[in-house]
């Protein structure tokens, strides 16, 4: 159990070092994926206010 903490723990240190130093062109992969999260949240958002509108339309026709 904990050979897997440290172990999971040093990966990330490393993955961080990796990205403050730019080894093996990190800095760039870290990017692509934050833009890639950042559009995934976006497309969550209007799901979620499409979701929304449909409930409060719903619930105005029920009353």
């Amino acid at each position: 159990m904990f050979g897997k903490i440290s172990f999971i723990i040093l990966l990330i240190a490393f993955i961080a070092l990796a990205i403050m130093f730019d080894w093996f062109g990190s800095r760039d992969l870290a990017e692509k994926g934050m833009d890639k999260a950042s559009v995934a949240v976006e497309h969550l958002e209007e799901t979620g206010d499409k979701v929304s509108k449909v409930i409060e339309t719903i619930n105005e026709k029920e009353k």
